[in-house]
């Protein structure tokens, strides 16, 4: 858990970061920075398509054994 959370944190730097040097180059709102920040804190963080934090599988021992004969 404590990755994930390292995670969010510099992944909001970088996108504040990125959002602030759009804002710098282009001429854009200076409110971009905090949004891409967030933006990128919740993708990486909460992963929705489980592709970068993999679950681990549950112990053997709390498995349903329905499928096992009696």
């Amino acid at each position: 858990m404590y990755k994930r959370i390292a995670a969010a944190v510099l992944w909001f730097l970088t996108g504040w970061t990125a959002g602030s040097f759009l804002t710098f180059t282009v001429g854009v709102s200076p409110v971009l920075g905090p949004v891409l920040g967030g933006a990128a804190a919740g993708l990486f963080a909460g992963d929705p398509r489980r592709i970068i934090w993999v679950r681990q599988p549950a112990p053997a021992a709390l498995q349903s054994s329905a499928l096992e004969p009696a």
